[in-house]
């Protein structure tokens, strides 16, 4: 069978950070490596990296027999009208949707054009549905649902597995895969689930409350294969297990593998383990993604992030003295008032990190903060394009809506254009890829003002 795997192209009307954190397609690449075993034939488009023009073209030369997209918050739109796109060309082509969005809302997909929508994914039910279409059958498939049953399933969803994937299907874009200002920029990840918890999370109740490691061996193997320079590891917290992040130094110091690498790091984690930075410095790790979220000790408690405002200044300091840089982030509440947002740029030039991304508070709905919140919606649960971590969801307390983007506007000018951060990147980043990060705020400070120009209040 043929198979057309397709990332679809920027949701231009989404305020997203993908102008300059556009990494490569790791579900879909974990998709191809299955459909393979199975002996199909696989063709990855991914229209962030080209024209969407294109796209007609290889539906027409490649004649698939199904087409399957990969889909976040921002992208059902476009999703929707791509599918269409194949159903005009060719009503015989089979449609399935996957991905994190599918995951959340598969009910976003119900929709004529779309034949299957992938709650979960693992080797089984993409077996199964392979071997359906051959043989024209219509059984239930563990987490998927099906237009033909009228998208009625009585079968729970499965958990998603770990698969290996399959790199080699987006060879020709991998040149072209970033993250932030590094680049080319490969993603690994390496374990699922969190210990930490976090009461805005979502993450950690898709993959699961407990960690569940890949043996160090395999990850070190897959990272060996690797051509690209730097490695964006994209676990919940790389920095959690003291034993196996050492075993992890040791074999690729063994190997003399050198890389740079970008991961996630709890600030429990970076004081836990105090005496290993120096040697993850030393080893490739030039940046740790630290999750503030917020300035405010009642506030961190509340949200399970077992840290406080002193820890993170510690763990900054660790951080520094061993030369890793920083990349911050805080999330900002409905209720702040402007001094809130004064207290917000005060803390953060005491920390100084090298980077600092930040989000209005998403109430989402697999977390208890949507019925705390709901009466306050800005949006409905529908309006998946607005639920994209950039968009005010919740109707602040203490101004106006217009009020509030105008706070965050002039507290997201110096938190990213100050001095500090613009030599940051400069330093460490090539000149072309600092000037898209500064085009990607500048896409987002575009963004706000068209909200203060024109917001929705409700």
């Amino acid at each position: 069978m043929k198979v057309l795997l397709v990332r679809p192209d920027l949701n231009k009307k989404a305020t997203t950070v993908k102008n300059f954190m556009f990494g490569e397609p790791l579900g879909i690449e974990c998709v191809s490596a299955i459909l393979k075993e199975t002996g199909n034939e696989v063709l990855l488009v991914d229209l962030l990296a080209e024209s969407k023009r294109n796209f007609k073209k290889y539906i027409r030369k490649f004649k698939p027999d199904l087409v399957g997209f990969t889909s976040q918050c921002t992208d059902i739109d476009n999703i929707l009208l791509l599918a269409a796109d194949v159903k005009k060309l060719n009503k015989n082509i089979k449609v399935m949707v996957g991905g994190i969005q599918a995951t959340i809302s598969p009910e976003a997909y119900f929709n004529k054009n779309i034949d299957y929508v992938f709650k979960s994914t693992t080797r089984d039910n993409i077996a199964q549905l392979i071997k359906q279409m051959e043989e024209g059958t219509n059984e239930e498939i563990s987490g998927v649902y099906s237009r033909k049953r009228q998208y009625q399933s009585t079968l729970e969803s499965c958990q998603n597995e770990y698969i290996k994937p399959d790199r080699e299907c987006s060879r020709k874009y991998r040149k072209k895969y970033k993250y932030v200002g590094y680049s080319p920029c490969a993603i690994l990840q390496t374990s699922y689930g969190c210990r930490n918890h976090c009461k805005f999370c979502v993450r950690w109740r898709i993959e699961g409350r407990k960690v569940v490691e890949l043996p160090i061996q395999d990850v070190v193997d897959e990272l060996e294969s690797l051509e690209e320079p730097y490695v964006m590891i994209i676990d919940n917290d790389f920095l959690i297990n003291e034993k196996r992040l050492l075993a992890f130094l040791d074999l690729i110091e063994q190997r003399n593998i050198h890389k740079k690498y970008i991961v996630y790091g709890s600030v429990k984690s970076i004081l836990e383990k105090e005496y290993i930075f120096e040697r993850l410095a030393k080893d490739g790790v030039v940046a740790v993604i630290v999750g503030y979220e917020s300035f405010d000790d009642t506030q961190l408690k509340e949200w399970n992030k077992g840290a406080t405002v002193d820890d993170n200044f510690r763990a900054t300091q660790i951080l520094r003295q061993n030369k890793i840089a920083i990349w911050g982030s805080f999330i900002l509440l409905p209720d702040f008032s402007k001094e809130d947002f004064r207290k917000l740029i005060r803390y953060h030039k005491q920390l100084k990190p090298e980077l600092l991304t930040f989000s209005p508070l998403v109430p989402h709905p697999l977390t208890p903060l949507y019925e705390e919140y709901k009466d306050r919606l800005i949006y409905d649960q529908e309006d998946y394009e607005k639920w994209n971590f950039g968009d005010v969801l919740i109707r602040p307390s203490k101004m106006t809506l217009k009020q509030y983007y105008w706070e965050i506007l002039k507290f997201g000018i110096p938190i990213n254009l100050n001095f500090y951060s613009v030599k940051y990147m400069l330093t460490a980043f090539p000149l072309s890829n600092t000037f898209r990060m500064i085009f990607g705020f500048h896409q987002s400070i575009k963004v706000y003002v068209k909200n203060i120009l024109f917001g929705r209040e409700r």
